[in-house]
């Protein structure tokens, strides 16, 4: 039944996002969410509420039976939960957090009781088994308080407080009273109100419930994916952000040289000084090794580096490109300069690389990229267009000409396999086969030059621009296209993810297009997607590192 399956939607989500909050409430660091994005998601579940139960008046009106009474009961709780969520969203009162915990365990049980009388339906039993079995409790006591004054200003009550004793808090602000205790029970502040009553102190005996709230049962990892489930507070002016292999290290640079290291737990584990800002950090697959600078580019020992180790890569001006070629594990850098560019390159303990490095490039630098295989290929402006070059580092002691495509270049991508190539000049965006035997045959001008170019393992490459994001297969066919407002960054595992504009992140589907959208987490200054494909990892609000982890 339809409706029985929006309600158990709804209840999961306030399953999940229950959870999430406590977890916050506790200071917890996973899976949590908090107060502001409980109440967004509790106005957009009220709205779904709303709808459910203006369906089931709908198909009840003129009905009589246990179905008819159950979804009935079933509606009305639902609505009594929404009603509860809102009010603790916009006054944030735990005891109304208290209510919406048992009103979500009774939503399930009286879901169970109405799929009991359905026709079997095992999607929706699973649904069910699923939700109850994330669990969020509350549980109260009752604190006992003096409530003594008000007085005329705060330091009437400062003074009070102080004549009172230790377990005595003057408010700084009107009504400028003053608080004692807790206390055990009533006898106590009973006998506490006498005491000062003793001394011509006035005292009123308060009662409140104190609540504490906890969480367990499954963790809602495929219910919460869209939410952060990690976030580290690193150096201030961070602007660039790298992952290991699995996040399991996370790596910034900021614009006033510092490079941080923290582990996915938060732990801090190098922080390093440079001269100048740090705008470019790689790790090798294995995540022994990271390099990371600008004009200069230090390596490091993983994963608790006490010092750098080799010789530091200086190049003419601050990196523009930065990779790590698999296959013949070294590490490539370039940059431009008023008197030429360069691309230096580096063994990822820190060795320099023999020749061809170092690279002479023209003043405008230029942009690389690697295969899986261990191709290093380079895209840089000469006078005849935008052209791409490849070699093996380690093998080949010169570059060998790809092909040169038209116009001055402004971005470039080969696929991990290597077999693909595109760039983006001035005059359109361009794909082509590297391993074609002639790849100028090949070159295939696909649109209007776009904002930036990345291609993914199975060879689908994706356009970047501000008001679409366009995926195009192996074959060369375009799949599909979806819109956006200002597309400003793409990052590529299994799936897409685009930054639409400067705080709105999006994850797309490969096949479809159809569109994600991750939990806001402030303005996002870089993007990446970790090796693995399973974590995003950014730069929010130039101050913290935020990790999404994907389904």
């Amino acid at each position: 039944m339809p409706i029985a399956r929006t309600a158990a939607g709804i209840l999961l989500a306030f399953s999940a996002y229950d959870y999430a909050l406590v977890g916050g409430l506790n200071g917890d660091k996973v899976r949590v969410v908090s107060a502001d994005r409980f109440a967004t998601v509790a106005h957009a579940q009220a709205g779904l509420v709303s709808s459910n139960t203006t369906t089931v008046v709908g198909a009840t009106v003129d009905s009589v039976g246990p179905v008819r009474d159950r979804l009935v009961a079933l509606a009305d709780g639902l609505t009594d939960l929404s009603r509860d969520a809102l009010t603790y969203a916009d006054a944030g009162d735990p005891a109304a957090l208290a209510r919406v915990l048992s009103g979500v365990e009774r939503g399930w049980a009286g879901l169970r009781e109405l799929a009991s009388a359905l026709p079997a339906d095992a999607a929706l039993r699973a649904t069910i088994d699923r939700g109850a079995s994330i669990t969020s409790t509350a549980s109260s006591k009752q604190r006992f308080t003096l409530n003594v004054g008000p007085y005329t200003t705060s330091a009437e009550a400062a003074d009070a407080a102080k004549k009172i004793g230790a377990n005595a808090t003057a408010a700084k602000e009107s009504p400028f009273s003053v608080r004692v205790g807790p206390y055990a029970d009533r006898a106590a502040a009973d006998t506490a109100a006498t005491t000062l009553a003793a001394q011509k102190i006035t005292a009123i005996v308060t009662e409140d419930a104190v609540y504490t709230f906890a969480r367990g049962g499954a963790v809602p990892d495929a219910e919460l994916w869209r939410e952060p489930e990690r976030t580290i507070d690193v150096h201030a002016l961070a602007r660039k952000i790298a992952l290991s292999q699995d996040a399991a290290l996370v790596a910034t640079g900021t614009d006033d040289g510092y490079l941080a290291l923290h582990t996915r737990d938060g732990e801090l584990k190098a922080l390093v000084r440079f001269n100048a800002g740090v705008n470019q950090l790689g790790f090798t697959n294995d995540a022994r090794f990271l390099i990371g600078g600008g004009q200069i580019l230090t390596s490091y020992v993983m994963p608790a580096p006490s010092d750098s180790v080799g010789v530091p890569v200086r190049l003419t001006g601050a990196a523009q490109s930065l990779v790590y070629v698999p296959g013949v594990d070294v590490f490539a850098a370039s940059a431009g300069g008023s008197d030429g560019g360069v691309i230096g390159g580096r063994t990822p303990d820190g060795l320099p690389l023999a020749a061809p490095f170092p690279i002479g490039l023209g003043s405008a630098g230029g942009l690389l990229a690697a295969s899986d295989y261990g191709d290093l290929f380079i895209a840089w402006q000469t006078s005849g267009g935008y052209e791409v070059k490849m070699f093996r580092p380690g093998v080949d002691r010169s570059t060998r000409a790809v092909l040169r495509v038209p116009g001055i270049g402004k971005a470039f991508a080969i696929d991990p396999s290597g077999t693909y190539g595109a760039a983006v000049t001035d005059q359109g965006t361009y794909r082509f086969q590297v391993t074609a035997t002639d790849p100028t045959k090949s070159l295939t001008k696909l649109t209007t030059p776009v904002r930036d170019v990345e291609f993914a393992r199975d060879g689908t490459l994706y356009l970047l621009d501000a008001q679409r994001v366009v995926a195009i297969d192996a074959e060369g066919a375009t799949r599909w296209r979806t819109p956006l407002v200002d597309g400003r960054r793409l990052a590529v595992g299994p799936r897409p993810v685009v930054l639409d504009g400067t705080d709105r992140l999006i994850v797309l589907d490969p096949k479809t297009g159809a569109v994600d959208e991750l939990a806001p987490v402030g303005q996002i200054q870089d993007l990446v997607v970790s090796r693995d494909g399973r974590w995003v990892g950014l730069v929010a609000d130039a101050k913290r590192a935020v990790l999404f982890r994907l389904p």
